[in-house]
């Protein structure tokens, strides 16, 4: 059986636009990666290959039949016939037509091919847009190598054919590939057998491309705002600009506007964003408008210099509380309100900081501002492990009805650092010079103050191993005992206001800190040794740390003086005994302890035990926590999972319980719905309010057609990663 060739020296594309790989392609939920058959460069020419074909020289028409295949470059028609008129430099396809072309495929009852303008008409077709996995028929398309392709009476889809779940039809569609987005005019949404009513006019995306359009509307319910519906529309202004206006409706306390500007440029990159709430009828005071600012901005003028921005403001402290809308918003204590200009050099470094921090909390004391505060930092390390350092900080504190000044503390510094295969050894003399210039003092105490201390510390540990056994995994288990020397004089410091200092959380690494007070206010008298010991198992083939086990304790050589900071601190010759455990049980199983036992006392101070299952791949999780903190007093319990239910189903939850109040602090319980097409996510939260009394219960849920975009509660994601221990970028707060 003979084949026909046809080379042409033209530059010549058949057509193009939405479309398609070689080899047939059954329709799937999964877009895949195209590949080509590694064929002759055809950028000049047109090539025809056939069974059979005659040639009409009076017309220049050339008929081709069997197994006909027209192609260029890498695009393709096959047919059961074409004819091709030289003259006119045009082709039709009759007979099993396809069409392909990188990312899209076309089955069509015929086709008509014009050379020149690069256009071709096909009928009665079917579709697959590999990128994204999307599909459907059509009765008509003229598509085009560049620019839009428009298809006529057609449908669309990323589920298969035999199990359509969702779909859009619509009187036509254009398709844009370069441009990421399709636009269908006279569209239905049909999900489930429900089809919404025809929209005059609706875009979608067709890749991950940015564009401007309304984004995932969000839906909830809560006890504070009632109904909650909100529907964001996107501005693609350009590639280092877009912005995001979003109206919201509530049942219980009206609408609300929300804005948000985001920019990216070599030296600036930031959001600015704010929301109003133009009449709360709820509000029980005068004027009922309400509303948040925020913005943040980072520059970097150079590698040495640059500067970051944290706005925050809110109209009122309830703000959050009344209309957070939505489970990822934590609950906080401040609006922060701060700018800071940094320089560092590879030796030093320095800033400059203003700070005001708006009280959010109904419980919380109002803060000193900093205006401003200026930092210095020198740290080098010398020939045989010598080092340096100075610390300089230079604040202006205001609040008002209260002591107000300026503190200037002086840290310089020189010790070794000495770090061995078998050890290491530390130890470092330091200066506190302290000078404070107050204002709005009684007049029965000083208006400036003058506070010379100084601090030795020793820090000296050893690291052994030997080869040993984890659970049948071979590798080596470490000893690493440390002592920490550290010696302050007392120095009665009852005179200097406390501007900035609280006395530091105990725990395993705070044992081996020079103050135990965070802030310059108070330097800690001390003369004691801290005596600690870690051991670890790490294993030989994949250098995991499967097992990590710590404990502390300070001795005091000479009794602390409660004076120092009244009623914190304790008289007693050992602090507390605190222990940290971490073990990975298995690959997937692991479990944690921390223990502060208060060896005076004879009970626990604080405790944390927490036993987890991690299965990344498949998504799945298990977290049982114990807490105790009598500082507080807490006390509770803590579950969070998220388990499959069946093949498509999963279950996401968090029970936390207190068990000195016998009552559920906050608890999330979702469903989650996934198939090949489509996912339906539904969560519920109930969760103690901020005066700790009442419960606020939520409900939000979000529809996602794949391919096409969600309809309710967006950023679900978000919301449990911040609310779920075992998401991704979930924090204790």
């Amino acid at each position: 059986m003979r084949k026909f060739h046809l080379l042409t020296m033209s530059a010549l594309l058949l057509f193009a636009a939405t479309t398609a790989a070689a080899g047939s392609v059954t329709p799937s939920c999964q877009a895949r990666t195209v590949v080509f058959e590694d064929v002759e460069d055809l950028t000049d020419r047109v090539e025809i290959v056939a069974d059979s074909g005659e040639v009409f020289m009076k017309n220049e028409l050339l008929v081709f039949s069997g197994n006909v295949q027209m192609r260029h470059a890498q695009q393709r028609v096959t047919a059961d016939e074409i004819r091709y008129s030289r003259k006119l430099n045009q082709a039709t396809a009759s007979g099993d037509v396809g069409w392909q072309q990188a990312g899209f495929e076309v089955d069509a009852e015929s086709a008509a091919v014009d050379i020149n303008s690069r256009t071709a008409e096909l009928q009665n077709i079917s579709y697959r847009i590999l990128e994204v996995g999307g599909q459907g028929k059509a009765s008509s398309a003229s598509v085009r190598e560049k620019g839009t392709s428009r298809l006529y009476d057609i449908t669309y889809s990323t589920c298969p054919p035999e199990d359509e779940a969702w779909r859009i039809s619509a009187k036509s569609i254009d398709i844009d590939r370069e441009n990421g987005v399709g636009k269908a005019t006279g569209a239905r949404i049909s999900f489930m057998g429900m089809t919404h009513p025809a929209l005059p006019g609706f875009s979608f995306p067709l890749d991950d491309s940015r564009k401007s359009g309304f984004l995932v509307p969000k839906i909830g319910y809560s006890e504070s705002t009632g109904l909650d519906f909100s529907i964001p529309y996107y501005f693609n202004i350009a590639p280092n600009y877009d912005a995001t206006l979003t109206p919201r409706i509530t049942s219980e306390r009206g609408a609300l506007m929300g804005a948000e500007f985001r920019y990216l440029t070599p030296i600036h990159s930031g959001n600015l964003f704010t929301e109003v709430a133009f009449h709360d009828a709820k509000y029980p005071y005068d004027d009922q408008t309400r509303y948040v600012i925020s913005a943040q901005n980072q520059s970097q003028f150079n590698t040495h210099l640059k500067a970051d921005i944290n706005y925050n403001y809110l109209s009122d402290i309830n703000y959050l509380e009344d209309f957070s809308g939505n489970l990822s918003l934590r609950s906080s204590r401040y609006a922060n309100q701060t700018a800071r200009l940094s320089y560092d050099e590879e030796n030093w470094s320095g800033s400059l900081l203003v700070e005001n921090l708006q009280v959010i909390d109904a419980d919380t004391d109002l803060p000193y501002k900093r205006l401003p505060q200026l930092d210095f930092n020198w740290y080098k390390v010398h020939n045989y492990g010598l080092v340096s350092r100075l610390d300089a900080q230079l604040t202006q504190f205001e609040r008002s009805d209260s002591v107000t000044g300026g503190r200037l503390h002086l840290r310089p510094a020189v010790g070794a650092d000495w770090i061995k295969p078998w050890g290491h050894m530390k130890s470092m003399l330091s200066g506190h010079f302290t000078d404070y210039n107050l204002e709005n003092v009684d007049p029965e105490n000083p208006a400036t103050i003058s506070r010379n201390l100084y601090t030795f510390s020793a820090d000296a540990g050893l690291f052994y191993e030997r080869q040993a056994e984890w659970f049948a995994h071979g590798g080596h288990q470490t000893l690493e005992p440390r002592l920490f020397y550290l010696y302050t004089p007392f120095e009665n410091q009852e005179d200097i206001p406390l501007f900035d200092t609280k006395l530091a959380d105990f725990s395993f690494a705070n044992l081996f800190r020079e103050n135990r007070f965070a802030g310059f206010d108070r330097i800690g008298g001390a003369n004691q040794i801290t005596v600690a010991l870690t051991s670890r198992f790490i294993d030989d083939s994949s250098q995991k740390e499967w097992l990590r086990a710590s404990f502390g304790q300070i001795y005091y050589i000479d009794e602390r003086s409660a004076a120092a900071f009244p009623d914190q601190v304790a008289n007693s010759d050992t602090s507390q005994f605190v222990g940290e455990l971490y073990a990975r049980l298995t690959d997937l199983w692991s479990t944690e302890a921390v223990l502060q036992w208060d060896p005076h006392e004879e009970l626990v101070e604080k405790s944390l035990l927490r036993l987890s299952y991690h299965d990344d791949p498949k998504k799945r999780f298990l977290s049982v926590a114990y807490r105790k903190d009598r500082s507080q007093p807490a006390e509770f319990t803590d579950l969070s999972f998220r388990m499959p239910l069946s093949t498509n189903m999963n279950a996401v939850g968090r029970w936390q319980y207190s068990l000195l109040d016998k009552k559920s602090l906050d608890a999330i319980a979702g469903l989650e719905y996934d198939s090949c097409c489509w996912r339906l996510r539904a969560v519920a939260q109930q969760r103690i309010t901020d005066n700790g009394f009442d419960n606020d219960l939520g409900f939000y849920l979000q529809l996602e057609l794949k391919g096409l975009g969600g309809i309710g509660s967006g950023g679900i994601d978000s919301i449990l990663s911040k609310n779920v221990y075992g998401h991704d970028g979930f924090e204790y707060y």
